[in-house]
């Protein structure tokens, strides 16, 4: 069974080679309905007149006409291929993942089960009221594989608890979307602007979708989740509504914030600067724990941070204690 998932695999990422992208998900002409689905569980030759052209033989029969169980269809291209992005275990080629790694589950260095999302995982979800995965932790859970979000431009294809995380390709926020990338179809960190939109200005939309799982880590401050008011005295580090450096008495400091050569990305409105999940953690994982991400400040920038070797560093970002 292991071999035929690895020989799927390879003929899906030979087969996917030739798809051209049009966008950041899969929808219209970026993705054809027979690279993942078959209608009888059966095909021996391709769709051509002749029988050619390459074709993923079905690994079973599975649920939704798939060609195999949703993480090893979805990681035959999204593995080890350098036209797609790379989402499990080491980077194939350069690009500073804005997410980072998931892992296999087999908890062995460098990624770690501790170190982030874990496909295939039953364990509790993390603040998540005793609430699992009890068919294991699957890309769908997070993901929409069609990108069908419920709005205008899904970013990422992702689930959000109810909201879509919008996105434009720009080269400068307009400040209607909760994400503006500078150029499209690229994944690296740095591409990237989380905005404080003008329409829900003290909104994370990202925090919201990370808490459609993870339910008490996130909430309005003043709430049961995160607790305190707009001078503190919080429970639980907000994910929004808070500015960094806007509460003073030696809590987080701007200047600080501003002092460093690397940043961790933020919120903005282009003035004030808010701190959400993405602050602190890669969505998928990378080689910290809890998929910390160690930026101190200075040095060659990685998914792990940059000279930054603990957590201290993270939290250097902004507070001016320690």
């Amino acid at each position: 069974m292991r071999m035929q998932r690895i020989l799927l695999v390879t003929v899906l990422a030979i087969a996917f080679a030739g798809v051209a992208f049009a966008g950041d998900y899969h929808n219209g002409a970026t993705l054809t309905c027979s690279e993942c689905h078959v209608m009888h569980a059966s095909q021996t030759h391709g769709y051509n007149a002749d029988g050619g052209g390459f074709f993923g033989a079905p690994n079973g029969e599975n649920e939704g006409l798939l060609r195999d169980e949703v993480n090893a269809l979805c990681l035959g291209c999204h593995d080890g291929q350098t036209a797609y992005p790379d989402v499990m275990g080491n980077q194939t080629g350069a690009v500073i993942r804005a997410a980072g790694a998931l892992n296999d589950g087999t908890d062995t260095a460098p990624y770690y089960n501790a170190d982030g999302h874990t496909l295939g995982s039953t364990e509790l979800v993390p603040g998540g009221n005793g609430a699992n995965f009890p068919d294991g932790l699957k890309c769908v859970d997070c993901h929409n594989q069609h990108g069908y979000g419920g709005g205008t431009n899904p970013w990422r294809n992702l689930y959000a608890n109810g909201q879509v995380i919008s996105y434009e390709t720009a080269a400068t926020p307009t400040g209607d979307f909760d994400v503006t990338q500078a150029a499209s179809l690229n994944y690296s960190y740095d591409n990237l602007t989380f905005n404080k939109t003008t329409l829900n200005p003290t909104l994370s939309a990202y925090a919201d979708y990370c808490k459609g799982c993870h339910t008490n880590f996130h909430g309005a401050v003043g709430g049961s989740e995160i607790g305190g008011s707009a001078s503190g005295g919080f429970i639980r580090h907000p994910a929004t509504d808070v500015i960094i450096g806007g509460i003073g008495g030696g809590h987080s400091s701007s200047a600080v914030f501003g002092s460093h050569t690397n940043n961790v990305l933020v919120q903005t409105d282009g003035t004030n600067l808010t701190p959400s999940c993405f602050s602190c953690h890669k969505g998928h994982g990378n080689q910290n724990a809890f998929g910390l991400i160690f930026m101190e400040g200075t040095g060659t920038v990685t998914e792990e941070g940059d000279n930054g070797t603990a957590a201290k560093a993270l939290c250097g970002q902004c507070h001016v204690q320690g």
